[in-house]
């Protein structure tokens, strides 16, 4: 088995090893379960491979998987393997790491790489597609670069702090930035806004006034 799956408190870790195939990958997300689970690490071991990734898999990801992704990965990133890291919300990199997409890519997984790098649509992408990790992190195609051997522990603290914050909070944080990134910055910062009016009704946001004037952490329960 290549794709292993564990759970801690609320991340789900999902380890890529060996050759693997699509299919595992995405069954082992979409069983991941909202109520659950509240922030998903992915771990790229530097011997994995997969074998596909389309770009129709990385739009679901990206923009209707409900929970934030975190991809953690040390030494060379190429091919589908990067296309499923560029996919996710948050990627980590060690200092030794690479990232290098296939030299023919499909044009969703180009229209997510020109999101990143903020590419104009009549922009050319730039001819050498492999990133060394300070001019990867310089373009926006990791978040952070962490000292080598350190990636996948600091992208599990990220996730497990992601997944002390209120659920509803984080996915709608999600769907802002998905959807904010195709509308004008005012139409983007109002339609945050609505969002944000949206969780002012919620339990958790009682809670976390709550919390915050008893000095103590909050209890969120995705209500």
């Amino acid at each position: 088995m290549t794709v292993q799956v564990a759970r801690e408190g609320y991340v789900a870790s999902l380890t890529i090893s060996g050759s693997a195939a699509r299919e595992p990958v995405l069954e082992a997300l979409a069983a991941v379960e909202p109520a659950a689970v509240r922030a998903v690490l992915v771990n790229a071991t530097a011997s994995a491979d997969l074998e596909d990734w389309t770009g129709s898999d990385g739009r679901w990801l990206w923009r209707d998987f409900p929970l934030p992704v975190v991809f953690a990965f040390e030494g060379a990133l190429a091919g589908a393997l990067a296309a499923l890291a560029l996919s996710c919300d948050i990627r980590i990199c060690g200092e030794a790491a690479s990232l290098e997409l296939a030299a023919e890519i499909d044009s969703l997984t180009e229209e997510r790489l020109r999101t990143l790098l903020r590419l104009e649509p009549d922009r050319e992408l730039p001819s050498a597609q492999r990133w060394a990790p300070a001019e990867a992190l310089k373009r926006g195609l990791v978040s952070r670069v962490a000292t080598e051997g350190e990636a996948g522990a600091a992208a599990r603290a990220l996730a497990e702090t992601i997944a002390s914050r209120g659920p509803i909070a984080t996915h709608l944080a999600k769907e802002a930035v998905w959807r904010g990134l195709s509308q004008p910055l005012e139409q983007a910062l109002r339609f945050e806004t609505d969002l944000t009016l949206l969780l002012q009704a919620t339990k958790d946001r009682a809670e976390g006034v709550r919390a915050f004037l008893e000095k103590r952490p909050p209890e969120f329960t995705g209500e």
